[in-house]
């Protein structure tokens, strides 16, 4: 038996996924630039970044699709950790030499931003949640989902009943007790993390298109 279609407005959200997919794929491109153009550091993670946006955007997309709840908000956290940790290179003062320090091996909550903060992702929420207000409930909601933990257990339950208190349980691969909205509120947010990527890549590949004069000038204008 297939299993049944999902409604107009999840469809929609879909097929924009897709759509961020492709424009994520475009700023990689622009990211490489020129044959031969000279690379930086946090080329290497922002290349890292995309690889592991595009797969995630499309993994949460397939498990929507197949009614697998668990598996997607699971693949959410992940999801929004790409863009909220590569966001960190914006807080120290010299970004290269902290993605040398990633991608050679150092854990990004091990490292201090420039007031001499450990980037913890309770303080990368914290940091980045005046402008992303839905991420610090959305952000503590999904980490119940890394780890096995209670909410594997409450998804686990179909149904509570009434008097007798029975309780019944859905053993399967798909989630089809759960309404319309809690499918758009993934898709919104896989949307939402990828613009959060999206903003810093932009302005990453900005600022390299600038010359040491310009970039000065810039950030003389930022204090």
């Amino acid at each position: 038996m297939s299993a049944p279609e999902h409604g107009p407005a999840i469809l929609k959200l879909l097929a924009l996924v897709e759509g961020d997919i492709d424009a994520m794929l475009d700023l990689g491109k622009r990211l490489f630039g020129e044959p031969n153009a000279e690379m930086y550091p946090l080329d290497l993670l922002a290349f890292g970044a995309i690889k592991r946006n595009l797969s995630t955007a499309r993994a949460i997309s397939h498990m929507v699709g197949t009614w697998n709840m668990v598996s997607a908000r699971s693949l959410l956290r992940v999801h929004i950790d790409t863009g909220l940790r590569f966001s960190a290179a914006w807080l120290v003062d010299k970004p290269h030499e902290f993605a040398v320090q990633v991608y050679g091996g150092a854990r990004i909550d091990k490292l201090k931003d420039q007031d001499g903060r450990r980037m913890t992702d309770s303080h990368l929420v914290e940091v980045r949640s005046n402008e992303y207000p839905w991420l610090p409930r959305v952000y503590e909601q999904l980490s119940g989902y890394i780890h096995f933990s209670g909410a594997h257990v409450f998804d686990s339950i179909s149904e509570v009943g009434g008097e007798d208190r029975t309780i019944s349980f859905g053993i399967s691969p798909t989630d089809y007790k759960f309404p319309e909205f809690s499918w758009l509120e993934v898709l919104e947010c896989t949307r939402e993390a990828t613009a959060m990527l999206a903003k810093y890549l932009h302005g990453y590949i900005v600022t390299k298109g600038l010359s040491p004069e310009q970039l000065a000038t810039l950030r003389a204008q930022c204090g």
